[in-house]
């Protein structure tokens, strides 16, 4: 009934809709008359209750009385009628078969029909072959086209398409209905999956094309081949409703539109669903719409296919290819690909080392699949795209410019025409950068863009169709583009016209020789046009003209076009001076072979050649000469001058002068070419050196490269001493690292060094591994363009030189090695430029042939796919990362398709499993390495971080200098840092059984690891470490020196003993750090790629190998409640005269343990409450004052003593007081009181901690403070610098005095509040002491080592690089990361540490109860984020110890079933400064995305001004906020400059911030943003002056 209810009122809302009313052929008043009286419940009682779907007729027969008031029933019918009057609203059409009121009467059906479906799909279940699941409004918030969407079903709703739909079921022999429906319901299955699973794609987007992709066949008209137009209509119907942005995905889903090379996730999942859901033939002859297989619809489309031959099937399988491999990879990201499930979590993804041959495939062409989705997101976004091309054009520096252009030369094929009509602009822009290969890419790139402007499957016309306006538009933009070319802007100086003018060249070769034969004839005439009147152009525009024509596909052009040319060409060499005459000849050379004899052109040229004056200019006098010879003329007086040596002399001369037109160069190379090809030897040698000074001064590009490819011609003229001198020369240009050098020089040295002997080429191949060593990123740039040269055309080396194939392909395998090794590179410009010479250069290339790219993907698929992923980079990484996957994957699928699966050389070869701290790998690392690979195995380099009483470089750190180390040995790769192997572990070892399962497995170790490793020492077991079988390399000594007897026999594995050459043994990591201590050459210890990484980022620089042992001080607080009068004389002999004690007060002693002991000072106290006051003070006024202003229990304080001369590092005075109020927090004192002599420092010790005084006339002083809610200070900067600074006295004195200072700063942010002053070396001491006591162990260390059951496990900034004594301490380093905007942050792993769940693997790998360790428990913010994953590895954890604890983390710790303790409680905490924190460069907290400027300083942020105002200063006064940073500010500095001094004096140089690593153990930079980057060699207190003067402009804002 309530059913019933809705739909009659639904039905009469339907009925007198604007819209609805507004589509009728009569008056609004007569349209509401005649729909007033309608009685729906007797016009709806046939069609209720909806139990199942309604049929639109039996919908038809209900509503017949309604369309009998309208209208006659048409003669084909109502049904027939309302299916054709929907066809018209989205195809509008002459109609003159029906009235008007029959149209009005179909209209109101339809309208009818829409709200019977809507209250349909109300009670009925979703069936996707009938139903749209379209998109949320939650789910289009992520939409970059929400907008779009809505406005797109709002048109589906208005124009009746759904209604549409369910007509045609009924009125025609098409199920056109369960195809988009069932299309749709694919496309939203697997986008939904898939975006849930983290991938790129637009909902809105993926809905509105899927749901409107086939709306092109109700535009089709009879006698049409829908099956060819209806993507024509579908583009139509789209952009006459402003839905351009979705018709661009929902009119191009052919299964042929695969072929286009990149396409966007939309564009993937429409064609992927709409292969997916076909028509299948029914018993009868009826069709029924069902889903396919990828395999079975390939079967289905191959039947149906037109005209299949082998070039079609190919082209077929590899557009299926591609839809496989979409479809895997729809597969990793959760999507359940059978459609039986909405989807899951995302696979899990195999590590590239671990997987086998096909796994390898697999992941490089599902890595290239996500890069190109990934990139396409962003390019084809609006908003993303004009990102990146504006920040392409603020780009200054030339490397990077030219990378983008390399981007968008792969990827611009996909681009809207309003993207690529930006883009030219912007390329255009680029032709007035100075360097001039960019110049020739970016009008290379106009060129392409405009030759495949409307790219791809190019879809069928109807008959009569006008062209499309934008099949116009690249003729227009080229006419308009050519013109700039020519004649740019009178504006501009001289120079900048000749660059511009001598890109027409660039551009037109790159068009013409690019574009279809169809669009030849019209690109062609655009630019002969300016050909019509030679007189008509200046001399520079006629320059560039004739210039331009040079290299045209002279076979396409017209007869009449040719005529034209060499007319134009014969007036300039007549009449124009040496630049046009140059090239003049050279056009008429060019047009000499296509022009007709005796015709008047070649009359013309002739003439022109036999009366212009050349006598000015060898170069001209040769180009004469070389005309006249072909023309036929006599021109042996000629030849006789041209040999003569006085004119290559005047070449010579000339080449190097920079006033001499480059036209004229030019020929002058191509002159001494020909006399090194018809001189002597002697002669070759001096024009080879010529041509090598020309390719390293040459301003012009084209001149370089003539003179490159000259050189090689000379190459084989040359003997091959005189070779070696020239390559020589050439690589030693190389190392200058010039950036014109390293573009230019690399192409064609690597084909000139294929001339050198093998011994050379071997000598010349150490060079440049020496280059890729540099720390110029252009250098070892300009390395691996030779590299990529000398492996294009590597095959004819071994028809020039007898060498054996071994030898050959050793040699093959070092030149990809260097490739890799360029690829694993610190320096992103420098793996940019491997990432392009391995796309770009060798898998695209046209010379390396099919055999070779075979063998090049074989040999380093492995490698590659491993450290395409090892090293996160930036944008512009990702972009040639994504272009050379393309030129990978077009390769794959070529090979697959031709050849099948590629067969490698590496299958089920043994496993080799070295494991080790590796800090670093050194050179012995790397000798053991290779000599077990050379043994048949492949090796597996485990960093492990097992050898927890080591201080080493965070663990990704010493990942990427093994990476970069073994990068060029194929066979050895990194292990899995989430797969913690623990060789004590017998868990552990099964696991690594099981990861290298049907395989030999070996484990590497030293003899030094048999003979003092715990696991080895310990009986074996089953599955102990004794049972696998072994690699061991001896070592005869260990790091101290100490002869080392292993004894093997406990091994019951198969045992392979190694010994390394002496020169290897003798390295180790001491002598390592010792040599970069000293700033010496280390490449010959560790790898010399490696060298560069551990100077830029001063990594070991003054770095304890071992962690420091923190131990429990001799310091102990003592409380004795009545002090006799025996314990009050020991005081007053240690502490000097003390008053009579008071009995009611209890005493505080500080004693010094150890060999010493004495008491170092006291403090007396007792708890008061509101009864007691006058008892305490003797009056009433002073009792009255303090009533007024506590509440509760109050802590009365009434003396402190200190030793006149404590020794040691610590304020007593602070440290009892600390003690003393900590405690009496802990016991619900709301106040503390002072009431006692006390002396200047005292009083000012108070104030410090937030006392405030009473300001009353009293005889002793009175001062108060409210400690309900404190806030506490940890005093930590000792911990976070290095000895020896940590312990130098100024250094020290700074320190205190900023502790100071930074007390009453404060106080000053919350006036009367108690302030805590947290001594973290007590803390430090404390915690030991809890820790050992409850490990069982003692507190100092034991010899031999006695380790307790349980681990310590710091998560915080506590006791990093330091060890508890006796106890397992392993640390788990996370980071507190802000986001840009400091409005929310995350805990992460720290920067150079492996993620959180892999170092807690770890932790679990040591089989021992964990206490955890942190120096503070409030909010719980590390452990909110740990806890989860601490349940997750069923991660044992005994308890947490923590330095301070407040109620909240008690209560927190409780809700978590966990057990805590603490050296310090404190019930409730107002606010907590850590000191390090706050000062900026020696702490801070992370900044998420944040790059450092200055290699070793992690940007941060420090939350005081002018950095940061977080929003608890709200509660403050603003000038406090103010002075409070300042303090902080000052603190830091005057900290930085006592450690600049002390280093000045130890070492004798400035501590710049490239340095402060080696004075700060974590030092950081705060965040100034991108834009703005810190000089390295300034010191951090010239910065901070800097910063200071920046807050000082503040000021008057924050009075």
């Amino acid at each position: 009934m309530e059913q019933s209810h809705h739909l009659y009122t639904a039905m009469a809302d339907a009925f007198r809709e604007e819209a609805f009313l507004r589509k009728l052929a009569r008056s609004r008043e007569e349209a509401e008359a005649l729909f007033a009286g309608l009685d729906w419940p007797a016009l709806l009682t046939p069609l209720l209750p909806i139990q199942k779907r309604i049929v639109c007729g039996s919908a038809l027969d209900a509503f017949r009385p309604v369309l009998e008031r309208i209208a006659p029933e048409p003669p084909e019918g109502w049904a027939p009628c309302a299916y054709q009057t929907a066809v018209s609203l989205l195809y509008p059409q002459a109609d003159s078969a029906r009235t008007p009121p029959q149209r009005d009467g179909a209209l109101c059906f339809l309208q009818f029909l829409r709200t019977l479906f809507d209250a349909e799909r109300e009670v009925l279940p979703f069936d996707f072959w009938m139903d749209f699941a379209f998109c949320t409004e939650e789910e289009l918030k992520a939409s970059n086209l929400a907008e779009e969407y809505r406005q797109f079903l709002r048109r589906w709703r208005e124009e009746y398409v759904y209604e549409l739909l369910r007509l045609g079921r009924e009125v025609t022999v098409f199920r056109t209905m369960e195809h988009i429906a069932g299309v749709h319901h694919v496309s939203m299955t697997v986008s939904r999956a898939f975006k849930a699973g983290g991938g790129k794609i637009d909902l809105g987007l993926i809905s509105a094309a899927a749901a409107g992709h086939d709306i092109g066949k109700f535009g089709c008209k009879p006698g049409e081949r829908v099956p060819y137009l209806h993507y024509y209509y579908t583009d139509q119907w789209f952009s006459w409703r402003g839905l351009g942005a979705l018709g661009r995905v929902a009119a191009n889903h052919s299964v042929w539109d695969l072929e286009l090379e990149n396409l966007s996730s939309e564009s993937l999942v429409l064609v992927y669903a709409d292969f997916r859901v076909k028509q299948e033939r029914l018993p009868g002859g009826r069709e029924a719409a069902r889903f396919f297989s990828l395999a079975e619809a390939f079967d289905v489309i191959l039947s149906k296919l037109d005209n299949v031959d082998d070039a079609k099937r190919r082209r077929y399988n590899y557009v299926y290819v591609k839809l496989q491999d979409f479809e895997g990879y729809l597969q990793s990201f959760g999507v359940d690909v059978t459609l039986e499930s909405a989807g899951g979590a995302p696979l899990p993804r195999k590590d590239p080392s671990l997987m086998n041959e096909d796994e390898v495939v697999l992941g490089l062409r599902r890595t290239a699949v996500d890069h190109n989705i990934r990139l396409m997101h962003r390019l084809s976004r609006e908003r993303l795209f004009v990102a990146t091309l504006e920040a392409a054009r603020g780009e200054k520096d030339p490397g990077r410019i030219r990378a983008y252009v390399s981007v968008f030369r792969e990827y611009f094929t996909y681009w809207t025409v309003e993207q690529k009509e930006q883009a030219l602009e912007f390329l255009y822009e680029l032709l007035l950068q100075p360097d001039g290969d960019i110049r020739r890419q970016a009008a290379g790139l106009m060129g392409r863009m405009l030759s495949k402007f409307l790219s791809g499957y190019k879809k069928e016309l109807p008959q009569g169709a006008p062209p499309s306006p934008q099949e116009e538009r690249p003729f227009e933009l080229w006419a308009e583009y050519l013109e700039k070319l020519i004649h740019p802007d009178r504006r501009l100086t001289p120079r900048q016209i000749s660059m511009i003018r001598y890109q027409a060249k660039t551009a037109a070769d790159a068009l013409l020789g690019g574009c279809s034969r169809e669009d030849f004839p019209r690109f062609s005439e655009l630019l002969f046009r300016h050909y019509q009147d030679p007189a008509a152009e200046e001399a520079e525009g006629a320059f560039a003209l004739l210039n331009t024509a040079l290299n045209l596909p002279m076979e396409r052009v017209a007869p009449r076009d040719i005529a034209r040319l060499a007319d134009y060409a014969a007036w300039w060499l007549e009449t124009g001076e040496a630049p046009q005459k140059a090239a003049a000849m050279r056009l008429a050379r060019r047009l000499l072979p296509v022009l007709v004899p005796d015709s008047p052109e070649r009359g013309a040229v002739i003439r022109a050649v036999e009366t212009a004056d050349c006598s000015s200019s060898t170069p001209l006098f040769y180009l004469q000469y070389r005309l006249g010879k072909l023309l036929g003329l006599d021109v042996s007086d000629r030849q006789i001058l041209l040999d003569q040596g006085e004119a290559a002399a005047g070449v010579f001369l000339d080449n190097l002068k920079t006033a001499t037109p480059w036209v004229l160069k030019a020929v002058g190379v191509e002159y001494l070419l020909d006399q090194a090809r018809r001189g002597e030897p002697a002669a070759a040698l001096h024009i080879a050196t010529h041509f090598s000074n020309l390719m390293k001064v040459s301003e012009n590009v084209v001149v370089r490269r003539l003179a490159g490819s000259a050189l090689l011609d000379v190459a084989p003229l040359l003997t091959p001493p005189r070779r070696n001198e020239v390559a020589v020369e050439l690589c030693e240009a190389l190392e200058t690292g010039q950036s014109e050098i390293s573009q230019y020089i690399p192409p064609y040295l690597g084909q000139f060094l294929l001339w050198l002997t093998p011994r050379e080429l071997d000598e010349i191949l150490d060079e440049l591994l020496r280059f890729l060593s540099s720390s110029s990123a252009s250098v070892a740039a300009g390395a691996l363009g030779t590299v990529g040269s000398l492996l294009e055309h590597y095959r004819v080396y071994g028809k020039r030189f007898r060498e054996p194939e071994k030898s050959l392909e050793r040699r093959r395998r070092t030149l990809a090695g260097l490739l890799l090794k360029g690829l694993a590179s610190c320096m992103e410009p420098v793996r940019q430029e491997a990432l392009r010479v391995l796309g770009e250069g060798l898998f695209a290339s046209p010379f390396l042939s099919y055999a070779d790219k075979t063998a090049l993907f074989t040999l380093t698929a492995k490698k590659l796919l491993f450290l395409i992923g090892e090293q996160p980079g930036g944008e512009l990484t990702f972009f040639h990362t994504a272009a050379a996957l393309s030129h990978i994957y077009r390769f794959a699928v070529k090979h697959r398709i031709e050849s099948g699966p590629f067969r490698f050389e590496w299958r089920d070869k043994a496993a080799a499993f070295f494991p080790g701290t590796f800090d670093p790998f050194s050179l012995s690392h790397k000798g053991i390495v290779t000599a077990i690979r050379d043994l048949g195995m492949e090796v597996y380099l485990a960093v492990d971080e097992f050898s927890w009483s080591k201080k080493a470089q965070p663990s990704l750190i010493r990942r990427q200098i093994v990476s970069m180390s073994v990068a060029d040995e194929f066979g050895v790769y990194l292990f899995p840092h989430d797969i913690p192997v623990n060789l004590a572990t017998p868990d552990d070892l099964l696991r690594l059984r099981q990861v290298f399962a049907g395989r030999e497995l070996y484990l590497v170790v030293g003899s030094d690891v048999v003979a003092g490793a715990s696991s080895y020492k310990a009986p074996p077991r089953e599955g102990s470490v004794h049972s696998l079988n072994h690699i061991v390399f001896r070592r005869s000594s260990d790091a101290e020196g100490r002869e080392i007897e292993a004894d093997l026999s406990c091994i019951t594995g198969r045992v392979i003993p190694l010994q390394l050459p002496t020169h290897l043994e003798d390295i180790s990591s001491t002598r390592i750090r010792e040599n970069i201590d000293l700033g010496r050459d280390v490449s010959n210890l560790v790898d010399p790629t490696v060298q560069d990484l551990i100077y830029r980022n001063s990594l070991y620089l003054r770095e304890p190998q071992y962690k420091q042992l923190v131990r429990a001080s001799f310091l102990d607080f003592v409380r004795v409640a009545a002090p006799d009068p025996v314990l009050w004389a020991e005081l007053g002999e240690s502490l000097g005269p003390l008053p009579p004690p008071d009995p009611r007060d209890s005493v505080f002693l500080l004693r010094a343990g150890g060999p010493r002991p004495r008491v170092l000072g006291v403090l007396t106290s007792r708890v008061l409450n509101s009864g007691e006051l006058y008892n305490a003070f003797g009056s009433e006024e002073l009792a009255n004052f303090v009533r007024t202003r506590t509440a509760g229990r109050i802590q009365l304080l009434t003396g402190l003593w200190a030793a006149r001369a404590p020794g040691g590092n610590y304020d007593v005075r602070q440290l009892l007081l600390t003690e003393v109020l900590t405690r009496a927090a802990e016991e619900d004192c709301g106040y503390a009181v002072w009431w006692g002599p006390s002396d200047p420092a005292g009083l000012d010790l108070l104030r410090r901690q937030g006392f405030l005084p009473a300001g009353l006339d009293t005889p002793q002083p009175l001062l108060l403070v409210d400690m309900r809610s404190p806030a506490v200070l940890m005093q930590n900067i000792p911990t976070t610098l290095k000895e020896p600074f940590a312990s130098d006295r100024q250094v020290l004195s700074a320190m205190g005095a900023a502790h100071l200072r930074f007390q009453e700063a404060v106080c000053g942010l919350y006036p009367g509040t108690l302030v805590l002053s947290l001594n973290a070396e007590i803390i430090y001491h404390r915690l030991v002491r809890k820790l050992t006591e409850e490990n069982g162990v003692p507190a100092e260390p034991q010899t031999p080592r006695v380790l307790g059951p349980k681990m310590c496990v710091p998560f915080g900034k506590i006791l990093r690089g330091n060890a508890v004594p006796n106890t397992v301490t392993k640390t788990i380093h996370t980071d507190k990361v802000f986001a840009p905007d400091l409005h929310s942050f995350t805990i992460s792993p720290f920067p150079g540490y492996a993620p959180l769940e892999s170092q807690i693997r770890t932790i679990r790998s040591f089989r021992r109860p964990v206490m955890l360790v942190d120096d503070l428990l409030h909010t719980g913010n590390r452990l909110n984020v740990l806890d989860p994953l601490f349940r997750r590895e069923e991660l044992e954890i005994d308890r947490c110890m923590v330095g301070l604890l407040s109620g909240r983390g008690r209560d927190l710790m409780s809700a978590r079933g966990r057990k805590v303790d603490s050296v310090y409680f404190v019930p409730d905490l107002r606010a907590w400064f850590v000191e390090s924190t706050m000062y900026p460069f020696i702490g801070g907290d992370a900044v998420d995305k944040a790059a450092p400027s200055v290699p070793g300083l992690t940007p941060a942020v420090n939350l005081i001004l002018p950095y940061a105002f977080p929003r608890f200063y709200s509660q403050c006064q603003r000038e406090a906020v103010f002075r409070f940073s300042r303090t902080c500010m000052e603190n830091s500095r005057d900290i930085l400059l006592a450690l600049e001094r002390a280093y000045r004096e130890r070492y004798s140089r400035n501590l710049t911030l490239s340095r402060l690593s080696e004075a700060v153990i974590l030092p950081l930079s705060p965040d100034k943003g991108a834009a703005l980057r810190y000089d390295p060699n300034l010191s951090a207190s010239i910065c901070l002056e800097s910063d200071l003067r920046q807050l000082d402009r503040m000021r008057e804002l924050l009075r």
